[in-house]
C-alpha cells in the first residue's frame, strides 16, 4: 500500500512539475519580447533607412536586458531576434514590424522546428 501510494505521488509530480525539459517555445516567446523591447528603446527612430535588425542574444546582455534564462539553458549568444520593417518608398518606417527568431540551444534550434 504504502509503496503504492509513493509512486501515485511521484507520478503525480511529474504530471504537474515536468520532467526537467527547458520550454523552448517559453525560451521563443521571451526571445521576441526582449527583441521588440531593445528595437523600441535602441533603434527606433535612431537608425533609420533599414528595413531589418539583428538583435542578438550578446547585444541584448550588453546593454543589461535580463537573458539568465537563455545562459541557464547554454543558448549560443549569438542566437538572434530578426526585427523586420516596412519601408516606404522615402525609406520611412510604415506600419508594425514582424520578429523572426533563430534561436539556437544545445540540440534545439529555431529553424529544426518549423
Amino acid at each position: 500500500m504504502k509503496r503504492k501510494l509513493i509512486f501515485i505521488v511521484a507520478v503525480l509530480l511529474v504530471a504537474v512539475v515536468g520532467c526537467g525539459k527547458p520550454n523552448y517555445k517559453a525560451l521563443e516567446t521571451e526571445l521576441e519580447s526582449l527583441a521588440g523591447k531593445y528595437y523600441e528603446e535602441q533603434l527606433k527612430g535612431k537608425v533609420l533607412g533599414l528595413d531589418e535588425h539583428h538583435i542578438t542574444l550578446k547585444s541584448l546582455e550588453d546593454v543589461n536586458y535580463d537573458i539568465s534564462k537563455f545562459v541557464k539553458e547554454n543558448c549560443d549568444k549569438t542566437s538572434y531576434s530578426l526585427v523586420q520593417l516596412t519601408l516606404d518608398e522615402n525609406r520611412e518606417v510604415v506600419g508594425d514590424y514582424k520578429v523572426e527568431n533563430h534561436l539556437t540551444c544545445g540540440e534545439y534550434s529555431t529553424e529544426n522546428q518549423k
